[in-house]
């Protein structure tokens, strides 16, 4: 009776946690757009992304809609939203026109470059992951868990403004595209 007491109250803390969480604002934005990134090492993957450099900022990304995910190798959440994220990227492809450029970029909090190509392989992900060791970026977000989804407007001077943000479960891709655009 223990035991199914405080499996319930484990349950309703993370459902509450999920919502206090999805409702934090993403102030962060201008601090995220100035963190240095290593790049992607696959050169279609810079060329994907617009960089030619070994670093890069959000701001060097030549694209109009910016979705960053962020993940984590040991995240079960990350691992089964995977398919979800590979639709949304789909998606995105299909709606980048030259007029509105939409990229995907996956952020691997804590993790190492090795982490995030094991994650990149085990679940064929095939837009750009960078680590995030320090998990300075999600932080900067004012993120708690992965998975977590930003889509960000790029502006003339190269800032970024937050137009969507999930916490947790991706939802239906489409939705999520629909609410960035």
């Amino acid at each position: 009776m223990n035991v199914k007491k405080i499996s319930c109250s484990v349950v309703w803390a993370f459902m509450l946690l999920s919502l206090v969480v999805r409702f934090v604002p993403s102030a962060g934005a201008a601090e995220l757009h100035t963190l240095e990134f290593a790049a992607p090492p696959a050169v279609d993957q810079r060329l994907y992304l617009g960089i030619n450099a070994d670093t890069f900022k959000l701001a060097d990304v030549q694209a109009d809609i910016i979705i960053v995910e962020f993940f984590s190798l040991y995240c079960a959440m990350c691992a089964k939203e995977a398919p979800a994220v590979a639709e949304l990227f789909s998606l995105a492809k299909k709606q980048s026109t030259p007029q509105l450029r939409i990229v995907l970029l996956g952020i691997g909090a804590g993790n190492t470059a090795d982490e995030v190509a094991r994650f990149q392989k085990q679940h064929t992900v095939l837009f750009p992951l960078v680590p995030d060791q320090k998990v300075i970026a999600m932080r900067s977000m004012k993120m708690a868990i992965t998975p977590g989804f930003i889509a960000f407007k790029k502006q003339p001077d190269g800032s970024l403004v937050s137009l969507h943000t999930r916490v947790g479960v991706l939802g239906p891709p489409h939705r999520f595209l629909d609410s960035a655009l």
